[in-house]
């Protein structure tokens, strides 16, 4: 449900910021926007303002935003409405994606409901045409879902039908009589005491889930996951400095003399880059010819920030046993090491947040500074 709660905070600030094509946004600047009772619009239908209401038809996708939502007419299309209060009692035909204080379903889908509030309530005599996923504080299902159902929620009381499976994660569950899950039920709670399902009202396999589950082992502080991730990501510093201490073995070395010899500019540069780069990138991206420049400057940043984490191990094996000309595995080997070093600093809590700073402003710095030098190199020639 992440997933299109996300979808629809994008779609909501889109409705903000364009006016589509073939499209109509409707905010009268009064207390209330409506499309009245045997209007039709075609095409995207965007609104918002303190009260919207839709008693008339829409044969598009509609995208509603307001502090009270009622949805009395006809979507032909999808429907995305957040608001104080989310009312639907007309008919949609394509999937419903709302979120709100109280979101009250008493209409009809066609197809997925996904709805997040503070209270969700599919009232008797709704109907979800396939999928159902919910999530709230206070979450009632009195109403008909043809499929399966996922509800997340602190209370979950069902009066209704679920036709298909019901996965629920709660504290307290409901079933009451006249009530019905057509297939498997899951509940997992804390407290199986505050679970409390009627005789009948489940026709397949009831599985119950109670108590904590176990937290995951630990490693030097990580998940096993995390720890997988730190490994591979270290191993990708090291094969990254293993290729350019064979092609680019003077290039390589100069980023520890540089940020060695020159750690003031090393900083300024990083930050200038650091904090300049990303506002470029957004100025180029508002126009179309700059867009091409602004994805190359981005990816740019990017391989310098992950750069930037080798640099100080390539600082470590400078100062502790010089470059003096090395390349190949002679430059790579005090190198390693160094990133070795660096990494397991990574592992100590305060210091690592500090080392992945430094070694960001000092990295993006020295490898600024090396990349000018070179561009200034090649002009001359």
């Amino acid at each position: 449900m992440k997933a299109h709660l996300m979808l629809f905070n994008i779609l909501l600030m889109s409705l903000l910021a364009f006016n589509c094509s073939g499209s109509k946004f409707r905010n009268s600047g009064e207390e209330r926007t409506l499309l009245a009772s045997g209007d039709v619009h075609n095409g995207w239908y965007f609104a918002g303002g303190p009260q919207v209401d839709i008693d008339g038809t829409v044969n598009g996708d509609a995208f509603i935003g307001g502090g009270v939502v009622n949805v009395r007419g006809t979507v032909n299309g999808l429907l995305v409405a957040a608001g104080g209060q989310v009312n639907v009692t007309g008919t949609v035909t394509d999937r419903i994606i709302c979120v709100g204080g109280v979101v009250r379903i008493s209409g009809k889908t066609d197809k997925s409901m996904f709805a997040g509030g503070g209270s969700v309530i599919l009232e008797k005599g709704a109907t979800v045409g396939e999928y159902l996923m919910a999530g709230g504080s206070n979450v009632q299902v009195r109403g008909v879902v043809e499929r399966d159902a996922k509800i997340g929620a602190t209370d979950l009381t069902l009066t209704g039908q679920v036709k298909g499976n019901l996965d629920a994660g709660v504290e307290n569950f409901t079933t009451e009589e006249g009530s019905t899950v057509g297939g498997n039920l899951t509940v997992a709670a804390k407290d199986s005491g505050k679970i409390h399902i009627a005789p009948g009202t489940v026709l397949g396999q009831v599985r119950l889930k109670a108590g904590r589950e176990a937290p995951p082992s630990h490693t030097l502080g990580l998940t096993r996951g995390r720890l997988v991730l730190r490994v591979i990501f270290l191993l990708s510093l090291c094969a990254t400095a293993l290729f350019f201490s064979f092609l680019f073995p003077r290039q390589m070395a100069s980023v520890g003399t540089i940020i060695n010899g020159r750690p003031g500019e090393s900083v300024l540069v990083g930050l200038a880059v650091l904090l300049l780069v990303p506002i470029l990138v957004m100025v180029l991206f508002l126009t179309i010819v700059g867009i091409p420049l602004g994805i190359f400057l981005f990816l740019y940043l990017c391989w310098l920030a992950f750069l930037s984490q080798m640099c100080f191990g390539i600082l470590l094996g400078y100062k502790v046993f010089g470059f003096d000309g090395r390349s190949g595995w002679g430059l790579f080997g005090p190198i390693a090491l160094g990133i070795l070093a660096v990494h397991l600093c990574t592992y100590i809590p305060f210091v690592n947040v500090v080392v992945i700073l430094a070694g960001l402003i000092f990295g993006v710095g020295a490898l600024a500074i090396i990349t000018r030098e070179q561009f200034l190199i090649l002009r001359s020639r």
